[in-house]
């Protein structure tokens, strides 16, 4: 494909060439006018070295994830001090010579199924995919690379796990023991309850959840989407670069015949299908080219409404969108990291940078900024929409969770008194099941209602005991009583016992890793440009010393 637009360029655009040349000298000249503050400016430091914003930036970005994955709930500070322990332990491998090697990240790379070709590692997926996600190859290379450092501090501190005798014989003889246990079904009768929230209780929740409604920059924009297909009819493509890009293609334009081997689809087959992928393809360089003209030939000095004059003459809708941050998922736009991007470039005040152009596989959008809002803590009454419905599901779990644990302890009275299980819970108009006996190892071949959480949640009770409260769903919690526990099958748990370590192991070190991570933190000289919270002097303080002793109440 490559080869196919070089040839292109050099065949029909020359003068083009010539201008970009030119172009490309003048932005080198001014490069220091048009540098992004932001590619200025570091994070903040540790032990004296400056951590540059976007290498900071894109390890946010890899914490929250990617796409339809990506974590937008958790709050900015959070991510921000995962972010700074992570670099912090990236340095520390480094410093003791546990970083990752080119080697090693290239090695990674290749291993990757979704990179994987008819003949394995293929370049051109590899990019593909990355481009999908927004990133470049060296910006994934560089979180590869993160990520491989860490896992080495990880493997590090698993080292140091150890799993006691003890211990493992209680998971063994959890998994293995069997249970007979009767369950009561308690309905959350406030799941749908009207609860009086005064002002002072919703004052309280904005007061504890603060940092969950603090808000990035957000920018809005006005725009027109023009659509690529308007230029198809003005392009034409060669007969020779048709074949040439079945030629440069042939892997792709194969079918399976008998015996699940394949043959080449003829030329002549695909070719109204290559002839309207490259008319496309040669139609979005057209478009865009047509729209940068307009752009800087008529409408940067005009006026305040020269994107609508554009859009009428195009007789195409001017639309305004919604607010959104650097970050955010614009499902309403193609390619929306380069929309988002190009948005945060814009500055209203300059005649070079008051529109931008993105270039998307159905449409080119010419977009202006409309609204800039910096990021902040809204106030109370702002989000007070949004936050009476989380108060109140806050509240009605904490009423149910109350309900439960008192009845909880209305039920153990009862039986201290002499009542059995069944009777008791009858008694609080409860429905109880009868006797169960299963083993936890065996749950997944035994059929009974919500056999996971029963399972698992008396998996550490003796006979005689009446659990906690066990949700299973959220209309549902349960409160499980152990009739009798016998020991397990000998056998059995042998069978398991290098299994269960390996999970205890697992469960501890994911733990432990991350206190690691937090301790390694504190004992550096580390000093972010930002608070990594609003007012929160104690964790800070905590953060810089973990092994100060906290402050009494």
């Amino acid at each position: 494909m490559f080869i196919y637009h070089f040839n292109r360029l050099i065949r029909s655009r020359i003068l083009w060439g010539f201008f970009a040349i030119i172009i490309a000298i003048a932005f080198v000249a001014v490069d220091s006018c048009f540098q992004s503050p932001q590619d200025a400016q570091s994070a903040g430091s540790i032990n004296g070295k400056k951590i540059p914003y976007t290498q900071f930036e894109q390890t946010v970005q890899a914490i929250r994830g990617f796409g339809r994955n990506r974590d937008n709930e958790t709050s900015a500070n959070v991510v921000d001090r995962r972010a700074w322990e992570q670099l912090a332990a990236r340095l520390t491998a480094e410093k003791n010579g546990m970083g990752s090697v080119k080697e090693e990240v290239r090695n990674a790379l290749r291993e990757v199924p979704g990179f994987q070709g008819p003949n394995g590692f293929d370049i051109n997926r590899y990019r593909s995919v990355l481009a999908d996600q927004g990133l470049t190859p060296a910006m994934y290379e560089s979180l590869v690379a993160h990520q491989l450092a860490l896992m080495k501090n990880a493997s590090l501190v698993d080292s140091a796990t150890w799993v006691s005798p003890m211990e493992l014989e209680d998971e063994l003889a959890a998994m293995t023991d069997r249970f007979t246990v009767q369950a009561a079904t308690i309905s959350n009768r406030y799941a749908e309850a009207e609860m009086r929230l005064s002002d002072d209780d919703l004052r309280t929740f904005y007061e504890e959840n603060k940092a969950s409604f603090a808000r990035p920059d957000r920018v809005a924009v006005r725009y027109v989407a023009i659509p690529v297909s308007n230029y198809v009819a003005h392009v034409s493509v060669p007969e020779e670069d048709l074949l040439e890009y079945y030629d440069s293609h042939a892997e792709t334009y194969t079918r399976t015949i008998t015996n699940n081997a394949t043959e080449p689809i003829p030329f002549t087959e695909v070719r109204e299908k290559i002839l309207a992928e490259l008319q496309l393809d040669e139609a979005r360089y057209c478009a865009s080219t047509a729209v940068t003209y307009t752009i800087y030939g008529k409408l940067a000095n005009a006026g305040d409404n020269a994107l609508q004059i554009m859009a009428e003459q195009a007789n195409i809708p001017l639309k305004t969108s919604p607010l959104f941050a650097a970050d955010d998922t614009l499902y309403w736009a193609e390619n929306s990291k380069a929309f988002s991007d190009a948005a945060f470039e814009l500055d209203p005040d300059r005649s070079d940078s008051r529109f931008g152009i993105v270039k998307g596989d159905s449409f080119v959008y010419v977009i202006e900024r409309t609204v800039f809002e910096a990021a902040h803590t809204p106030t109370y009454e702002a989000v007070l929409n949004d936050l009476r419905p989380r108060a109140l599901a806050k509240a009605r779990s904490e009423a149910f969770k109350d309900y439960v644990k008192e009845l909880r302890t209305e039920l153990r009275t009862l039986m201290d008194q002499g009542k059995s299980f069944a009777d008791a819970a009858k008694a609080k108009a409860l429905n109880v099941s009868t006797s169960i006996t299963y083993t936890v190892n065996e749950i997944q071949n035994q059929s009974f209602p919500n056999s996971f959480s029963i399972a698992y949640g008396a998996m550490t009770l003796n006979k005689g005991e009446l659990s906690e409260a066990i949700p299973a769903s959220a209309a549902q919690s349960l409160l499980v009583h152990v009739q009798d526990r016998q020991p397990g099958d000998a056998l059995a748990a042998e069978m398991m016992r290098a299994q269960v370590r390996s999970g205890i192991a697992r469960r501890r070190s994911s733990t432990l890793f991350s206190d690691w991570l937090s301790w390694n933190l504190g004992k550096q000289d580390f000093k972010p440009s930002r608070p990594l919270s609003e007012g929160d002097e104690e964790d800070d303080a905590l953060a810089a010393d973990p092994d100060a002793p906290a402050e009494k109440e």
